[in-house]
């Protein structure tokens, strides 16, 4: 089996599970003052650390969430209503993730006056627009940082200086998903008031996610009841996820950027009518190609077949039957669209030359019986 679909979820790493497991010896609810829950306590603090020492923060910053999606809306929402007062104008792009494009859509329909910014053909946002995009009452504003479709890098690291010049009173938040250690980031250098990221990215379990909030930021939490994490999020924290979660960061291993490369440039000479999709200015983990006159779910399935994995797109919202939102705002004909294909990686090795053969010879097979 060749698993490139890491951008999807990741399997979990052996470090993960023993984390896990051992967790669940330690089974008390961490808000209880007994030996089993100070030890259940003790293991949510040992991740803390973890996680603040990767984004070079303070631990008292980093809060535990179900997942990207629920920091991403806790965000979003609680940083946009905690702070209407001031203003009701909010900021994002045109290819970020569903859990940000959705609720900013919903914060419109509340009255908000939104601004999605477009990109160029790489998939990068411009300088220029965002900073004449920018407001007196501009509140909120979120740009990834790394785009989950294409790997496409966005100039995260400019975005405050550009807003304390005209709107030095909004908040930054910034999608880590896909950026959360496979790239530098430091948030207070760079000066990213929320930070949102997702453990089964990294080789954690699905169910965990994180949440850096830097001094200062005011949110109005969305889950209440309880008090627990400061009263930011309340609820019986998921320890054995947070356990696997620490594990899988302290860890992580980067991959060999050379990967994406390689593959792209095999692709490119053993593959006709094939089109790379993003900038070049990529994490490295995300290859994204469109094979012209073929479907992508046709040759995704044949791909499969033959034990090699990959995606169509996002894998949270791939199963609508919709084109893709990112490379329809990359100006990507429907043709281009509907033969996209996403390949992911990790640090594991694979054979690149059996990846390359085996899809030389499926496109070849799917464009026979395709007009």
């Amino acid at each position: 089996m060749i698993y490139l679909d890491n951008a999807s979820t990741t399997k979990p790493s052996e470090a993960a599970v023993k984390a896990a497991i051992n967790a669940c010896e330690n089974f008390g609810n961490p808000s209880s003052l007994h030996r089993l829950g100070i030890n259940a306590e003790k293991i949510i603090n040992g991740t803390k650390e973890s996680v603040a020492r990767k984004l070079s923060v303070d631990k008292k910053n980093i809060y535990f969430t179900s997942g990207g999606t629920e920091s991403n809306n806790t965000a979003i929402f609680g940083g946009a209503f905690a702070n209407k007062k001031r203003g009701k104008h909010i900021i994002t792009t045109k290819i970020e993730h569903p859990s940000v494009l959705e609720p900013f859509c919903i914060l419109e329909q509340e009255g908000f006056d939104v601004t999605y910014l477009d990109c160029d053909s790489d998939g990068i946002i411009s300088l220029d627009r965002f900073e004449n995009a920018l407001r007196p009452d501009t509140v909120l504003v979120s740009v990834m940082m790394v785009n989950n479709e294409t790997g496409s890098v966005q100039p995260f690291n400019k975005l405050k200086t550009i807003m304390k010049e005209k709107s030095p009173l909004a908040y930054l938040h910034c999608d880590g998903v896909q950026a959360f250690c496979k790239i530098d980031c430091n948030p207070k250098k760079c000066g990213i008031d929320m930070l949102s990221a997702s453990g089964h990215k990294i080789h954690a379990l699905k169910g965990t996610g994180i949440l850096y909030i830097a001094d200062g930021v005011n949110i109005r939490p969305m889950i209440n009841g309880g008090g627990q994490q400061k009263n930011m999020r309340s609820g019986t924290e998921n320890v054995v996820g947070i356990a696997a979660l620490g594990a899988a960061v302290d860890g992580y291993q980067r991959i060999n950027y050379s990967k994406r490369s390689e593959l792209k440039n095999k692709i490119l000479s053993n593959i006709d009518r094939v089109k790379i999709n993003g900038s070049d200015n990529n994490s490295g983990y995300v290859l994204n190609v469109s094979f012209l006159g073929i479907k992508a779910e046709i040759l995704l399935h044949a791909l499969e077949a033959k034990g090699i994995f990959v995606s169509t797109g996002s894998a949270c919202s791939s199963n609508k039957p919709m084109p893709s939102h990112v490379l329809t705002a990359m100006g990507c004909t429907r043709e281009e669209i509907g033969g996209a294909v996403r390949f992911s990686f990790t640090s594991e090795d694979f054979d690149i030359d059996e990846v390359v053969s085996v899809l030389k010879k499926e496109v070849e097979n799917i464009r026979k019986y395709v007009r």
